[in-house]
């Protein structure tokens, strides 16, 4: 998992240099599970932080591939009391830290729609007592849809990700039923053209 954090670092790192077009942002991520892809939340919503950079290659003057490096903190974050004899997932805090990389599409300039596929390399996982082996799965593979507008070298966006692999699974404790976990959150982000 390292070798390949730093391989992308790296390549990124490598590509931006020679763009013209730089990118740094951080914000909030208010995330969830669900089950399945746009299913059923199954944990509380919580807050996570989120911070990178991305660089824009524009293939003519509306649309721009934007790919981007990501550290995202999502998962239930939300403190709740855990109780052992009900073992219901809304109890339990699953923190997850990913390398996410999307590779999103720009269209238009100063107000615009954003959209494309991100995976996600899980780099920590946090969890309490009777939750360790919820989490099986170290990658993340989803999509990304949103809109932003820009204010001089400024700019503003809200992005919904969904994820399409299922990255665990819980078995409800009062029924049985085994539900497959998908990462999703909503994303604000302020960011800064460098150059």
């Amino acid at each position: 998992m390292k070798k390949i954090t730093t391989a992308i670092f790296l390549m990124f790192c490598s590509i931006i240099y020679s763009q013209n077009k730089i990118n740094a942002f951080t914000g909030i991520n208010y995330s969830y599970f669900t089950n399945g892809v746009a299913g059923q939340i199954l944990a509380e919503e919580s807050f996570g932080l989120h911070i990178g950079a991305s660089y824009e290659i524009e293939l003519n003057n509306r649309i721009a591939f934007r790919p981007a490096i990501v550290y995202d903190q999502v998962g239930d974050r939300t403190q709740t009391d855990y109780k052992y004899y009900s073992y219901e997932i809304d109890q339990l805090d699953l923190k997850l830290s990913y390398i996410n990389v999307p590779m999103n599409f720009k269209f238009w300039n100063k107000i615009y729609l954003i959209a494309g596929p991100q995976i996600g390399f899980l780099v920590s996982k946090q969890s309490t007592i009777g939750s360790d082996q919820i989490i099986d799965s170290d990658i993340d593979f989803g999509f990304n849809l949103g809109t932003g507008f820009t204010i001089n070298r400024l700019f503003f966006e809200f992005v919904i990700y969904q994820g399409f692999t299922s990255i665990g699974k819980y078995e409800y404790s009062s029924t049985s039923n085994t539900k497959n976990i998908h990462n999703g959150y909503g994303q604000f982000t302020i960011g800064y053209r460098i150059k």
